[in-house]
């Protein structure tokens, strides 16, 4: 259950929801996103140490991102940005946040009474800085450098300070840190060292909500939420570099991803180290029996699936495996029609595209002229979007929110879980 909090322009409404997401189709009811901001800039200095394919324009990146935040409210979603769910949350649970965050270090020539005043200054420092501030200090994770100045005038001069920032750099990309599923949202953990505080982040947001997750995925596991697309009676679930057996078994023992089969799709052709290798980069379920795959994941890379199926036993649901398949023949099986997409558009607009309701399909513009026809002829309505600069990271609309509830919306007092 989660209270909405007013974002700081003050246009949010203050609503309860379940956090819910029965299926990728359903209308989209409460996304949660991130602006590209100075965290991102960070990261496009160094695009090889930030897991960011090629530098791009910031300022051309917040223009899409705004514009794209517009379609989705367009759509009827309620659109709350991580900045404005931190800031206009609990502020004691933000300031905790950002205490933690702000880091003092001391040159072994400062002294043991002045590193009790500095410590002083950095609650004050703390407790004098408004929401939008303490923000930026939870995303950038600043430490302060502090040493004696020799030539200080006065009081305010007798240190000198240099700073370094270790950002959450790739936080616009808020698909990955949660998972959300009918049951709820649970927070995962990810492969990557330089994105793990992105969890953090995450789950601060989830907090200052009022979300309550399902369970947070714990070391050694490893899960993404790109890796999983929640389709009706069942959940697909990648399993590959940024996925492990470990973090799915922690999801399946906590019941996580709802009283549903569980179809955990392996890509054996995936190299160890593809960064790009979620499910939704090759994948995609547009519709109860509509489902799309890129071509470089047919033939000899086809992936397998094993099938996960829930038992109610007096302690709960008890996953077993059933069987090992082709993830051609599984769709077949459920009744799926299949949509085969160009490898040249995998990772953007092919499969990484958002569904904002039943048949709509958000997706970046395609560089195959006959993609946009084939998704119409299958039953899409295909909105296309111009992302030159936010494509310039990885992925595109999928990547770039997390749907916390999708479904109908409660107006009763207690939460409603979607049909």
């Amino acid at each position: 259950m989660a209270t909405v909090a007013p974002a700081m322009a003050g246009t949010t409404v203050q609503r309860t929801y379940a956090a819910s997401q029965p299926a990728e189709w359903l209308p989209a009811r409460l996304v949660l996103v991130c602006e590209p901001a100075i965290e991102t800039l960070f990261g496009l200095l160094d695009t090889d140490a930030a897991s960011i394919a090629q530098p791009f324009s910031l300022t051309g990146a917040v223009r899409e991102h705004r514009h794209f935040r517009r379609r989705l409210e367009a759509a009827g979603a309620t659109v709350i940005d991580v900045r404005e769910a931190l800031a206009a949350g609990d502020p004691e649970v933000l300031r905790q946040a950002a205490r933690q965050a702000l880091v003092y270090e001391f040159d072994p020539a400062v002294p043991g009474s002045d590193r009790a005043s500095l410590a002083a200054l950095h609650d004050r420092t703390i407790a004098a800085l408004d929401p939008p501030a303490l923000v930026d200090i939870v995303m950038l994770r600043p430490v302060v450098h502090i040493r004696p100045n020799h030539r200080a005038l006065d009081s305010t001069s007798r240190f000198r300070a240099s700073f370094s920032v270790d950002p959450a750099n790739n936080a616009y990309f808020l698909r990955d840190p949660l998972v959300t599923t009918a049951a709820g949202v649970a927070v995962g953990r990810l492969r990557l060292d330089v994105r793990r505080p992105e969890n953090d982040i995450a789950a601060l947001a989830l907090r200052q909500l009022r979300i309550e997750p399902l369970l947070r995925i714990t070391a050694p596991g490893f899960l993404e939420g790109g890796d999983v697309l929640p389709a009706g009676n069942l959940v697909f679930q990648g399993q590959g570099w940024h996925s492990d057996a470990d973090g799915i078994g922690q999801m399946l023992d906590a019941g996580a991803y709802g009283d549903t089969e569980v179809a955990v799709v392996r890509d054996p052709g995936a190299a160890p180290d593809d960064a790009d290798g979620h499910l939704d980069s090759y994948f995609a379920v547009y519709g109860p029996s509509l489902a799309g795959i890129c071509e470089d994941r047919l033939g000899a890379r086809e992936p397998e699936v094993d099938v996960w199926r829930p038992e109610q036993t007096r302690h709960g649901l008890l996953y077993r495996r059933s069987a090992t398949v082709g993830l051609i023949r599984y769709l077949a099986d459920r009744g799926y029609d299949v949509v085969t997409l160009p490898a040249a558009d995998r990772d953007v607009a092919a499969t990484n595209g958002l569904l904002v309701g039943p048949g709509r399909y958000l997706a970046v513009r395609s560089v195959d002229d006959g993609l946009r026809d084939r998704l119409w002829a299958a039953g899409l309505t295909v909105e296309e979007l111009d992302f030159p600069e936010l494509t310039g990271g990885h992925g595109g609309p999928h990547c770039y929110t997390q749907v916390l509830l999708r479904g109908l919306i409660s107006t009763a007092p207690g939460p409603r879980v979607p049909g």
